[in-house]
């Protein structure tokens, strides 16, 4: 059920084939050896440009990456991507980012499977497509499943019902999993959800914890994915230590302590 303008501003606060069989036994030492001289080639240009890039020369970057991209190395690829993504070398081109990103992710790089999901959550470079951007997103937290942006903007899509069924328990498993690994506007939105009793039982305790841990740093987004209403974990502890007994706050408290003690 899909819950009205006024409850969602009260929660929101990433071939070679057996062909060489066909050939004589003779063939196959000098093409093993050929693809090893390939893969040397290859891991040079990636490392050149890696060097270069962390030096600040990022049109020697690109150019190095692109020799060892168009060779098919999925890291040069992915690493093509981001320059044009991040516009280093001129203005943004996310064109040209999708095009090297969709290279690198039929080799299921994680990044590469993680950016196309922002460039279709977002409409750039590609058709504004939030199916699609649920899907990459969803294949890149399969490829790296301590994504916390990729499992932030799953919940979301659940949460919303945008590219997703709308589906408050999904929404609440996959913001669990970004806020288990310290995403605060992850932890936020979990707190929330305990808060409402929304795809999860309601505890206003739990719902106590997580927005405490939100407020231990600042809540970021990933692109493009601000909500529309500010998060603010202060005015939230706050509303939430009326409804709390004194012994349920010295809980949490107690339990945050060893946590960020340890």
């Amino acid at each position: 059920m899909k819950s009205s303008p006024t409850e969602r501003r009260g929660i929101i606060a990433s071939a070679l084939t057996v062909s060489l069989l066909l050939f004589t036994p003779l063939l196959a030492p000098s093409a093993h050896a050929n693809t090893a001289t390939q893969d040397s080639a290859t891991e040079g240009d990636y490392q050149l440009g890696y060097r270069a890039y962390k030096a600040g020369n990022y049109e020697m970057a690109r150019a190095q990456w692109r020799l060892a991209a168009q060779k098919e190395d999925p890291r040069a690829q992915y690493a093509l991507g981001l320059l044009y993504y991040r516009g280093n070398t001129g203005p943004a081109d996310y064109e040209e980012a999708a095009k090297w990103f969709m290279y690198a992710a039929q080799a299921n790089h994680a990044g590469a499977l993680y950016y196309i999901g922002i460039l279709y959550f977002n409409g750039w470079g590609l058709n504004y497509d939030q199916f699609r951007a649920t899907e990459y997103l969803k294949r890149a937290l399969r490829a790296a499943p301590n994504n916390s942006n990729a499992a932030y903007l799953i919940g979301s899509q659940y949460f919303h019902g945008r590219g997703a069924r709308q589906n408050y328990a999904e929404a609440a498993t996959y913001f669990e999993r970004a806020a288990k690994n310290n995403m605060h506007a992850a932890q936020f939105m979990l707190g929330a959800m305990y808060e409402r009793g929304w795809g999860v039982a309601r505890n206003y305790e739990q719902s106590y914890y997580w927005i405490n841990r939100s407020a231990r740093g600042p809540i970021t987004f990933p692109p493009g994915a601000e909500e529309k209403e500010k998060m603010d974990p202060k005015s939230a502890l706050k509303a939430l230590e009326d409804r709390l007994r004194p012994e349920e706050i010295k809980r949490v408290s107690d339990r945050l302590t060893r946590e960020y003690a340890g």
